[in-house]
């Protein structure tokens, strides 16, 4: 089973992901951001509501999630999402996704895990996929190479909210709980970001993209709630490499559904193969 859900999670992040990016044609990544957590919020509070007593609420070891969840989805996602708006979604999900090596470079120092030489590989490939996916003229359209900060950055707050959530969990041993607290803190950080951007005037609703935006919304919380299950039912190590694979499951559906929007070179293909090999490398590490 925890392979089944793994991989419907890497199915649905990666539909998310098309989705987004075709909402993202006549709207931003604010208000993609702003749609997809707050569906998904909405989705799993109601979820804890229903199996959940509030009474877990009051130990301490939420704050691991509080954080976390400003760190990731809150920036982590926006941040992404500003990356498939500037640099196409073939090139910004790879680089997303190697969060692992960023939250693997953590444990070292702050869980005091140990660095492999299966870390120093993955790690390895994971910057030579970064330095692919950014170098060579853009295939179409026009981006600046130095908008790659942007998924590279979300990819360290996701790391970084990767062992925020680890060891919260270590105490409160409620996936559910974990994840509704971090989703429901990352909304409200995302709302005073809006806020603080102009309010109103700084989202972009339409009709034209309101459909495929809340389409990617429902695909990224089937997502999340499909990487709980897997990880409450099965191990890390059987988990991780499935969900990291969807970068590729991306790139498929690009090809097929993005033609008009993104076209793929080899590059891109290799870019986003040495990642994902990479990130797999890094998070299949005993």
């Amino acid at each position: 089973m925890a392979e089944y859900f793994a991989f419907q999670a890497a199915l649905c992040f990666s539909v998310a992901h098309v989705l987004l990016r075709r909402g993202l044609v006549y709207s931003n990544a604010l208000t993609g951001s702003v749609i997809s957590l707050g569906t998904s919020a909405a989705i799993v509070w109601l979820l804890v509501l229903v199996f959940i007593p509030l009474s877990a609420l009051q130990t301490p070891a939420i704050g691991y999630f509080i954080v976390g969840g400003f760190f990731a989805p809150a920036m982590g996602q926006t941040l992404g999402y500003i990356g498939i708006e500037r640099i196409g979604v073939a090139r910004t999900t790879p680089i997303v996704n190697s969060a692992p090596m960023f939250s693997s470079f953590l444990a070292v120092f702050f869980l005091g895990e140990i660095w492999t030489p299966q870390n120093i590989l993955g790690t390895a490939l994971v910057i030579v996929g970064v330095i692919i996916l950014s170098s060579g003229k853009p295939a179409q359209g026009r981006w600046q190479k130095m908008d790659v900060i942007y998924p590279v950055l979300a990819a360290v707050a996701f790391g970084i909210s990767t062992l925020l959530r680890k060891t919260g969990l270590m105490v409160v041993q409620m996936p559910m709980l974990a994840a509704a607290v971090t989703i429901g803190t990352a909304f409200l950080v995302l709302l005073t970001l809006v806020w603080l951007r102009g309010g109103r005037q700084a989202l972009e609703f339409n009709r034209h993209s309101g459909g495929w935006l809340f389409g990617a919304a429902l695909a990224n919380t089937g997502a999340i709630l499909s990487v709980f299950s897997a990880l409450n039912v099965g191990k890390i190590v059987e988990v991780e490499p499935l969900i990291a694979c969807n970068p590729l499951l991306t790139i498929l559906w690009t090809a097929i559904f993005l033609r008009q929007i993104e076209r793929l070179s080899g590059r891109i293909v290799l870019g986003a193969s040495v990642t994902v090999i990479g990130t797999i490398l890094v998070v299949t590490v005993k």
